[in-house]
């Protein structure tokens, strides 16, 4: 976030300064910012506020985004098998709340990756198993994909069918088991955008997931056990 100092604050400080000092302070200047020199140099007067540059996303926020998307979809995919199936309140809620949850992120990472002229992936790629993947250079798509099955925490195919068929208690546990594993390939993911991206949006947008996530892995753990 951009922190610029207002003239009124720069000068209250410039007051401060002087005040301990023991010299006079620099008369008020309308329509100007004051910024104060490095040690040893005068502070100089400026027209306008210094533009702060804000870090553009990297290899690693695009690869995040272009990953999370189709991460999001399967767990989706995951709890839309819930109201059907059968088994507890209690899943069925939670899947309720991831589904409210990893809606909207989706949306908003499309966006995010279209206002960048980047790919965003599509259904048909998602069920084919393979999304873009693009570099942070402006427009520089290469034409590479990742499968999905390279992700952290996605479910195989096999998983997938055998939660689709399941009911009651035998659902509920196998479902609790295999979002467990998709929330921690997520927390995964997080880490490594935390730690190498440069996007403020993403930065949020992933702490965002991971303490929902996280919260949720502690309540299924708490279902499984009871």
């Amino acid at each position: 976030m951009k922190r610029i100092a207002t003239v009124g604050a720069v000068l209250a400080v410039l007051t401060t300064l002087g005040a301990c000092s023991g010299e006079e302070p620099l008369p008020p200047v309308d329509g100007t910012v004051v910024q104060p020199g490095k040690p040893g140099e005068d502070s100089q007067v400026l027209d306008e506020a210094p533009r702060v540059e804000t870090a553009t996303a990297n290899d690693a926020d695009i690869m995040f985004v272009q990953m999370m998307i189709p991460h999001h979809a399967q767990a989706l995919e995951m709890a839309e098998l819930a109201p059907d199936a059968g088994g507890s309140k209690q899943v069925r809620t939670l899947a309720d709340r991831i589904q409210g949850a990893q809606r909207p992120e989706i949306v908003y990472m499309s966006g995010w990756l279209s206002d960048r002229e980047l790919r965003v992936p599509t259904k048909q790629q998602i069920e084919d198993g393979t999304v873009p993947m693009d570099h942070a250079a402006h427009g520089d798509h290469h034409g590479s994909s990742m499968s999905t099955h390279d992700m952290e925490g996605m479910a195989s195919e096999a998983d997938m069918a055998r939660l689709a068929d399941a009911r009651g208690a035998a659902f509920d546990r196998l479902f609790l088991e295999l979002m467990i594993d998709h929330h921690q390939g997520a927390l995964a993911m997080v880490d490594e955008v935390v730690r190498d991206g440069s996007d403020q949006q993403i930065n949020e947008l992933a702490t965002g997931i991971s303490a929902d996530q996280t919260a949720e892995i502690q309540r299924m753990r708490t279902l499984l056990a009871g």
